[in-house]
């Protein structure tokens, strides 16, 4: 009686030492380029149906001149928050945001292509047209700075929460970065402000960093981070003089069951009432 089970304990110990064994996956960046790696990353990430992310923005802006850019700049601008998005765009994001005279925290939802705003218990829907929706959409973040790469390196492999992650590193591409916040502040009814073909081989920067770093079995982005520094006018926005921005992205929990849901009741509010809330 004896053999049979000291036959099932070692069939057992060889699965679990072939499943250790074997546990390591397989790495789909192996044999491609950084570019490829961003380019495949970028498109398997913006096709998730749902995931989690959070986002860290520290930005400070010297503006000459007045209007709603200068007004909005005014002050350093800081906002740190986590949420969770479901395709096709709807998120919601729980913040807090410091626009230099003081700190509040907010809930910003988009669901079925309106956007609302929550904060101190008041729920708001803005009245605002879809390219200005889109343009305020979070949820393409972390593939947008992914894009403002060039000459990307592959610089190593790091482990993150037992999990390996590729990083990748280049200088930024102050084009697809001036194009990206050119259409930011076009939805906000800035247009113009930014003129991303002003943004030639003659850099405007001292720093100019983006970091990625990509899922090494899933192809999927799980960080990036963008660092942005000139004390010099900008080309792209000559009422820039003076940019210093860190920005970050996460993502996580891919494909988790996500709900989002629009505030009931919400009064709403033209973006005008908003950006003069803000400075403008």
């Amino acid at each position: 009686m004896a053999r049979p089970l000291i036959t099932l304990i070692a069939v057992a110990a060889g699965a679990l030492l072939l499943a250790g064994c074997g546990g390591g996956g397989t790495d789909a960046t192996q044999g491609k380029t950084a570019q490829q790696i961003l380019d495949e990353s970028s498109a398997k990430t913006e096709a998730l149906t749902s995931y989690r992310f959070g986002v860290d923005l520290k930005a400070t802006a010297e503006v000459t001149g007045a209007g709603d850019l200068a007004g909005f700049l005014a002050n350093p601008i800081e906002l740190s928050g986590e949420g969770a998005a479901k395709d096709p765009g709807d998120f919601t994001l729980d913040l807090s945001l410091n626009l230099g005279p003081g700190a509040f925290q907010a809930n910003v939802t988009k669901v079925g292509g309106s956007l609302y705003g929550s904060v101190l218990g008041q729920d708001v829907k803005l009245d605002a047209s879809p390219q200005t929706v889109r343009s305020l959409d979070v949820t393409g973040l972390a593939p947008a700075i992914s894009g403002w790469i060039e000459a990307p390196e592959i610089v190593g492999t790091e482990e993150v929460d037992g999990v390996s992650l590729v990083h990748i590193r280049g200088k930024v591409d102050e084009a697809a970065l001036a194009e990206d916040v050119g259409g930011l502040l076009g939805g906000l009814g800035q247009q113009g402000a930014v003129d991303p073909d002003a943004a030639g081989a003659g850099s405007d920067l001292e720093t100019g960093v983006v970091d990625v770093w990509v899922g090494a079995e899933d192809m999927l982005i799980h960080k990036a981070e963008a660092e942005v520094l000139s004390s010099d006018p900008l080309a792209a926005a000559p009422q820039v003089k003076a940019l210093d921005l860190d920005l970050t992205a996460t993502l996580s929990d891919f494909d988790a069951p996500v709900e989002v849901t629009a505030p009931t009741g919400a009064r709403t509010l033209s973006l005008d009432s908003i950006t003069g809330l803000l400075g403008g």
